[in-house]
């Protein structure tokens, strides 16, 4: 009995110790891995994890975000060009503050006279709001106004306002009746010069906002119209659109004869019919 006892003793050492070296080795793996995952080496690769996921997920973005409105400026005439006859609703309403809001429901468009009395030329304010979203740096290599249908200039009705006060300036320029409309610089006298990317580098960091403000003019069609940007892409090339909330801009110039005319009389403080006739210079 007492040998029995002395073998199960044994016995039970050799468990114990068996099991103290298991722990030991289990305790030594897991300090071991703690280390590994929380050493600066481990971070490091953590954080990198992390960036390339971000950068993954900022490819699949477009590269800018684009937004785009038509703007007007207070220190130009304003004329009104009717895409078809006036209705009875529209003459009704013409010269009151609900004429804006019903011109835009039926397709009139507002454009804006040059300063450089050209008696035929006319100007249309876009106002772009560029936000780059891409992983690294967005290079614009270009800027170009598509033209996607073109026709005579709009014969239906003429709105004419005279200006009300002071402007800003502008930053890039589309003549529309160019085969290729690239973006150009705009001098003092509003004429185009060169194009805006052969002296200038354009490039938005990830996040970096700008706001771009564009004359495009045309005295010859009436043209719908869309900017397309060329961007560089880390070496990759890609064009991206903006358009106004998905219908394209919309320029004209004079026709040289309206349907119907209508000035605005300060001495009567509103719209004065003038009947069907030619264009006639005001300003």
């Amino acid at each position: 009995m007492r040998e029995e006892n002395t073998v199960f003793s044994r016995r039970n050492l050799l468990w114990a110790a068996g099991g103290g070296a298991a722990a030991a080795i289990f305790t030594a793996l897991v300090t071991e891995l703690d280390d590994r995952l929380t050493s600066p080496a481990q971070a490091i690769r953590d954080d990198r994890a992390v960036e390339a996921a971000k950068r993954e997920e900022a490819r699949r973005k477009a590269p800018l975000s684009l937004n785009a409105y038509y703007y007007d400026r207070s220190d130009e005439a304003k004329i009104w060009l009717a895409v078809a006859p006036l209705t009875a609703e529209v003459r009704q309403r013409l010269g009151t503050p609900a004429f804006a809001e019903i011109a835009t429901e039926r397709g009139i468009d507002a454009v804006v006279s040059t300063s450089d009395k050209h008696p035929y030329r006319l100007l249309t304010r876009v106002r772009l709001s560029v936000v780059g979203q891409w992983a690294a740096p967005v290079f614009v290599t270009q800027i170009r106004a598509r033209v996607l249908r073109r026709s005579a200039p709009l014969p239906h009705a003429y709105v004419f306002q005279q200006s009300q006060g002071d402007g800003e300036p502008l930053k890039i320029g589309f003549d529309l009746d160019e085969p290729d409309s690239v973006a150009r610089v705009i001098g003092p006298d509003k004429r185009l010069g060169g194009a805006y990317v052969d002296d200038r580098s354009l490039t938005l960091a990830p996040g970096e906002p700008i706001t771009i403000d564009v004359q495009a003019q045309t005295d010859r069609s009436y043209h719908e119209w869309v900017i397309d940007f060329d961007l560089d892409l880390d070496g990759e090339k890609r064009v991206v659109t903006v358009d106004h909330d998905g219908q394209p801009f919309r320029s004209t110039s004079l026709a040289r004869h309206y349907q119907d005319r209508y000035y605005f009389s300060m001495a009567k403080m509103g719209l004065v019919y003038d009947g069907p006739g030619p264009f006639e210079p005001l300003i």
